[in-house]
Protein backbone atom coordinates (compact mmCIF):
# COMPACT_ATOMS: atom_id res chain seq x y z
CA UNK A 1 0.00 0.00 0.00
CA UNK A 2 2.61 2.57 0.94
CA UNK A 3 4.88 2.29 -2.34
CA UNK A 4 1.67 2.76 -4.34
CA UNK A 5 0.50 5.76 -2.11
CA UNK A 6 4.02 7.43 -2.04
CA UNK A 7 6.04 6.45 -4.59
CA UNK A 8 9.21 8.57 -4.23
CA UNK A 9 10.02 7.33 -0.34
CA UNK A 10 12.41 3.69 -0.19
CA UNK A 11 10.15 2.02 2.09
CA UNK A 12 12.53 -1.03 1.90
CA UNK A 13 15.00 0.99 4.17
CA UNK A 14 12.07 2.90 6.64
CA UNK A 15 11.87 1.88 10.03
CA UNK A 16 10.72 5.17 11.40
CA UNK A 17 7.90 7.64 10.38
CA UNK A 18 7.10 11.14 11.51
CA UNK A 19 4.52 13.71 11.41
CA UNK A 20 3.61 17.14 11.28
CA UNK A 21 0.07 17.65 12.91
CA UNK A 22 -1.52 20.68 11.87
CA UNK A 23 -2.61 20.33 8.00
CA UNK A 24 -0.63 16.94 7.58
CA UNK A 25 -2.98 14.50 10.09
CA UNK A 26 -6.27 16.79 10.05
CA UNK A 27 -7.98 19.45 8.12
CA UNK A 28 -6.44 22.42 9.73
CA UNK A 29 -9.73 24.63 8.65
CA UNK A 30 -11.41 22.62 10.84
CA UNK A 31 -9.66 24.35 14.02
CA UNK A 32 -10.11 27.74 12.39
CA UNK A 33 -14.16 27.96 11.68
CA UNK A 34 -14.03 27.05 15.50
CA UNK A 35 -11.54 29.70 16.76
CA UNK A 36 -12.20 32.75 14.56
CA UNK A 37 -15.93 32.64 15.66
CA UNK A 38 -15.10 34.46 19.44
CA UNK A 39 -12.62 36.27 17.26
CA UNK A 40 -14.58 37.80 15.09
CA UNK A 41 -17.19 38.23 17.85
CA UNK A 42 -14.36 40.47 19.69
CA UNK A 43 -13.38 42.06 16.32
CA UNK A 44 -16.60 43.09 15.56
CA UNK A 45 -16.74 45.54 18.71
CA UNK A 46 -14.30 47.86 17.65
CA UNK A 47 -15.77 48.05 14.14
CA UNK A 48 -19.30 49.11 12.55
CA UNK A 49 -19.34 45.33 10.96
CA UNK A 50 -21.85 42.51 12.39
CA UNK A 51 -19.88 39.25 13.70
CA UNK A 52 -20.73 37.82 10.67
CA UNK A 53 -18.86 39.91 8.46
CA UNK A 54 -15.87 40.07 10.20
CA UNK A 55 -16.00 35.75 10.44
CA UNK A 56 -15.87 35.21 6.11
CA UNK A 57 -14.01 38.21 5.92
CA UNK A 58 -11.29 36.42 8.49
CA UNK A 59 -12.33 32.77 7.05
CA UNK A 60 -11.23 33.96 3.62
CA UNK A 61 -7.97 35.71 4.09
CA UNK A 62 -7.09 32.39 6.20
CA UNK A 63 -8.09 30.43 2.95
CA UNK A 64 -5.92 33.22 1.12
CA UNK A 65 -2.53 33.10 3.13
CA UNK A 66 -2.83 29.79 5.86
CA UNK A 67 -1.69 29.91 9.57
CA UNK A 68 1.59 30.97 8.55
CA UNK A 69 0.74 34.46 8.15
CA UNK A 70 0.59 36.38 11.20
CA UNK A 71 -1.24 39.65 10.03
CA UNK A 72 -4.73 38.41 9.81
CA UNK A 73 -5.91 39.95 12.69
CA UNK A 74 -4.15 43.63 12.13
CA UNK A 75 -5.59 43.50 8.37
CA UNK A 76 -9.03 43.50 9.07
CA UNK A 77 -8.83 46.13 11.31
CA UNK A 78 -6.88 47.92 9.43
CA UNK A 79 -9.69 47.68 6.61
CA UNK A 80 -12.12 48.97 8.86
CA UNK A 81 -10.13 51.85 10.34
CA UNK A 82 -9.74 51.03 13.50
CA UNK A 83 -7.15 53.11 15.08
CA UNK A 84 -3.45 52.15 15.78
CA UNK A 85 -3.52 52.51 19.86
CA UNK A 86 -7.32 50.08 19.28
CA UNK A 87 -6.07 47.80 17.13
CA UNK A 88 -3.03 46.95 19.27
CA UNK A 89 -5.05 46.02 22.01
CA UNK A 90 -7.80 44.62 20.06
CA UNK A 91 -4.89 42.18 18.42
CA UNK A 92 -3.81 41.46 21.96
CA UNK A 93 -7.04 40.08 23.21
CA UNK A 94 -7.86 37.95 19.63
CA UNK A 95 -4.47 36.34 20.21
CA UNK A 96 -5.31 35.44 23.72
CA UNK A 97 -8.75 33.97 22.53
CA UNK A 98 -6.75 31.95 20.30
CA UNK A 99 -4.00 30.32 22.24
CA UNK A 100 -6.75 29.75 25.01
CA UNK A 101 -9.08 28.32 22.83
CA UNK A 102 -10.67 24.48 23.64
CA UNK A 103 -10.55 23.35 20.35
CA UNK A 104 -13.07 19.78 19.19
CA UNK A 105 -11.55 18.15 16.71
CA UNK A 106 -11.39 14.81 15.36
CA UNK A 107 -9.50 12.14 12.87
CA UNK A 108 -10.82 11.05 9.41
CA UNK A 109 -11.03 7.54 9.08
CA UNK A 110 -8.68 7.74 6.36
CA UNK A 111 -5.92 8.78 8.54
CA UNK A 112 -6.76 6.70 11.88
CA UNK A 113 -6.71 3.78 9.13
CA UNK A 114 -3.68 4.64 8.04
CA UNK A 115 -1.94 5.52 11.47
CA UNK A 116 -3.44 1.97 12.55
CA UNK A 117 -1.49 0.73 9.44
CA UNK A 118 2.05 1.82 9.71
CA UNK A 119 1.79 1.66 13.96
CA UNK A 120 2.15 -2.06 13.03
CA UNK A 121 5.03 -1.72 11.24
CA UNK A 122 7.61 1.16 11.86
CA UNK A 123 8.18 3.79 14.97
CA UNK A 124 6.02 6.53 15.12
CA UNK A 125 6.73 10.48 16.50
CA UNK A 126 5.14 13.42 16.06
CA UNK A 127 6.85 17.05 15.96
CA UNK A 128 4.27 20.10 15.72
CA UNK A 129 5.34 23.81 16.08
CA UNK A 130 3.12 26.66 17.85
CA UNK A 131 2.20 27.55 21.10
CA UNK A 132 2.50 24.56 23.29
CA UNK A 133 -0.71 25.06 25.38
CA UNK A 134 -2.69 25.13 22.37
CA UNK A 135 -0.98 22.39 20.64
CA UNK A 136 -1.01 20.10 23.26
CA UNK A 137 -4.88 20.47 23.68
CA UNK A 138 -5.20 19.68 19.70
CA UNK A 139 -3.16 16.71 20.36
CA UNK A 140 -5.37 15.46 22.79
CA UNK A 141 -8.62 16.43 21.17
CA UNK A 142 -7.18 14.38 18.38
CA UNK A 143 -6.94 10.66 20.51
CA UNK A 144 -3.13 11.08 18.89
CA UNK A 145 -1.68 9.17 21.97
CA UNK A 146 -3.51 6.20 20.81
CA UNK A 147 -0.35 6.09 18.04
CA UNK A 148 2.45 8.39 19.78
CA UNK A 149 3.75 7.97 22.98
CA UNK A 150 4.90 10.88 25.40
CA UNK A 151 8.41 10.43 24.93
CA UNK A 152 7.74 10.66 21.02
CA UNK A 153 6.04 13.94 20.82
CA UNK A 154 7.74 17.10 20.50
CA UNK A 155 5.97 20.23 20.96
CA UNK A 156 8.62 22.60 19.81
CA UNK A 157 6.59 26.04 21.83
CA UNK A 158 7.71 23.81 25.09
CA UNK A 159 11.55 24.47 24.45
CA UNK A 160 11.66 27.95 22.53
CA UNK A 161 11.52 29.56 18.84
CA UNK A 162 15.05 28.34 18.44
CA UNK A 163 13.54 24.55 18.24
CA UNK A 164 10.75 24.91 15.88
CA UNK A 165 11.15 23.63 12.63
CA UNK A 166 13.50 23.63 10.28
CA UNK A 167 15.28 23.65 13.05
CA UNK A 168 16.73 20.12 14.19
CA UNK A 169 16.92 20.51 17.72
CA UNK A 170 13.54 19.10 19.05
CA UNK A 171 14.75 15.97 17.57
CA UNK A 172 17.64 15.48 20.49
CA UNK A 173 14.00 14.91 22.86
CA UNK A 174 12.50 12.25 20.53
CA UNK A 175 13.40 9.05 22.40
CA UNK A 176 12.87 7.07 19.14
CA UNK A 177 14.97 8.73 17.25
CA UNK A 178 18.39 7.53 19.34
CA UNK A 179 17.96 4.21 17.56
CA UNK A 180 18.55 6.02 14.01
CA UNK A 181 21.76 5.02 12.32
CA UNK A 182 20.91 6.26 9.13
CA UNK A 183 18.63 9.35 8.48
CA UNK A 184 16.87 7.99 5.44
CA UNK A 185 15.88 5.67 7.89
CA UNK A 186 13.16 7.84 8.41
CA UNK A 187 10.00 9.50 6.53
CA UNK A 188 8.89 12.53 8.14
CA UNK A 189 5.16 13.68 6.36
CA UNK A 190 4.14 17.25 6.45
CA UNK A 191 2.40 19.93 4.86
CA UNK A 192 4.40 22.92 4.46
CA UNK A 193 7.69 23.83 2.77
CA UNK A 194 8.94 24.32 6.24
CA UNK A 195 8.72 20.64 7.08
CA UNK A 196 10.55 19.43 3.95
CA UNK A 197 13.51 21.96 4.87
CA UNK A 198 13.39 20.27 8.51
CA UNK A 199 13.03 17.16 6.35
CA UNK A 200 16.22 17.91 4.44
CA UNK A 201 18.46 19.86 7.33
CA UNK A 202 18.37 16.00 9.06
CA UNK A 203 19.05 13.86 5.51
CA UNK A 204 14.98 12.31 6.27
CA UNK A 205 13.06 11.10 3.36
CA UNK A 206 10.09 13.69 3.47
CA UNK A 207 6.59 13.22 1.81
CA UNK A 208 4.72 16.66 1.35
CA UNK A 209 0.83 16.10 1.86
CA UNK A 210 -2.43 17.37 2.96
CA UNK A 211 -4.05 15.24 5.32
CA UNK A 212 -2.10 12.33 4.50
CA UNK A 213 -3.76 12.20 0.75
CA UNK A 214 -2.21 10.40 -2.02
CA UNK A 215 1.00 11.67 -3.79
CA UNK A 216 0.45 13.02 -7.44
Amino acid sequence: MLKSLFPNVDWDIVEFVGFDMDGTLYDEFNFIIQVYRPIAKRIALSTKSTEQEIYNQLLLRWMEKGSSYNKIFDEILIRHNVVESERETTINECLRIFRKHTPMLTLSDRVSFFLNYVQNKYGLFLITDGGVQLQKAKFHSLGLSSWFEEQNVGFTGLYGSEYSKPSPLITKNIKILEEVFNPKQVVFFGDREVDKKFAEVLGFQFVQTYCLQKEG
